[in-house]
């Protein structure tokens, strides 16, 4: 099983390296994806609902049991404020690709585990180990690093750049905590048809007021479009999401850190993107902590 999470992380990859290629504005790209993604997942929830029907086990038999019940408001409530952290993501995160390096976005946006767990410590009291302590600390070394490291070849990177990656970082973690809240109560397959369809129609509101072209675009743009859909939403974090009942949590969280990796490889042969010294130095300390922070974490 462990393979397919190698494909995941593949799929994912290539998420950096298709927003580069599209020329369409960076909120038209991601609310493309988005509306795209929701329409995907249609056909998943009416064959789940079909199969729970047949099994007994109603729309959970997709994606893990709905375990507990709340209130139809609450849970609507929190979808919403998760669908428009996921549409700040995308929007801060594709648009920091055009003013920051494939490496660049891509390391400072995986920080979020880091932010989770700091965000758990301050607000709900959890205990933090040591070993977490120090990685946080290696990790903010690390990204001071980075911010200072550059391009031998390729786009320079920026301070806006790297802040809109990080503010990715921030708001995919709100996302993900909340996203935690609401499995509880309801399958995974109706949660991403709610959460990818509010964040689709946030980013659509957002582009026509600022006026935002959402085409026609060139054939070539919807590819890429569908592209992003397909491969790194359904397929990539589909994957990932369908691996957790075989595979630990922990080595998916830590399969993960291998997204910047091979997203920058990638960018090297498709761009000629070439990283400089200190920003490799940085990139390696920053996932070297989360590497050590998700792993003891994981294992207490």
């Amino acid at each position: 099983m462990r393979i397919v999470v190698v494909a995941a992380v593949t799929f994912v990859s290539f998420s950096a390296i298709l927003v580069r290629l599209s020329a369409a504005p960076p909120l038209a790209i991601a609310a493309w994806r988005m509306g795209i993604s929701t329409v995907m997942m249609g056909p998943i929830l009416l064959v789940a609902r079909k199969r729970g029907e047949n099994t007994g086990k109603g729309a959970a038999a997709y994606g893990g049991a709905e375990t507990g019940s709340a209130p139809l408001l609450h849970v609507l409530a929190v979808i919403l404020v998760s669908g428009f952290l996921l549409a700040i993501h995308f929007a801060a995160w594709i648009t920091s690709l055009s003013l920051t390096s494939v490496t660049h976005s891509t390391v400072l946006v995986t920080l979020h585990p880091m932010i989770v767990i700091g965000a758990s410590a301050l607000l709900l009291r959890e205990r933090v180990s040591p070993r977490a302590l120090y990685g946080a600390l290696g990790a903010i070394a690390g990204a001071i690093l980075l911010s200072f490291g550059g391009t031998v070849s390729g786009i320079e990177p920026t301070l806006r750049g790297n802040a809109l990656a990080f503010l990715g970082a921030l708001t995919i973690a709100g996302y993900m905590v909340l996203g935690r809240w609401v499995r509880r109560y309801r399958s995974a397959a109706v949660y991403n048809v709610l959460v990818y369809g509010s964040a689709a129609a946030m980013l659509l509101l957002v582009a026509f007021g600022t006026g935002q072209s959402l085409g026609p675009f060139a054939l070539r743009e919807y590819l890429i479009f569908a592209a992003l859909a397909f491969f790194c939403t359904i397929l990539g974090h589909g994957l990932f999401n369908w691996a957790l009942r075989y595979v630990p949590a922990t080595e998916i969280s830590l399969a993960v850190l291998m997204e910047p990796v091979f997203a920058s490889l990638l960018a090297v042969v498709v761009f000629r993107e070439v990283p400089g010294g200190m920003t490799v130095t940085g990139a390696l300390i920053i996932l070297g902590s989360l590497f050590m922070v998700l792993y003891y974490e994981g294992e207490r």
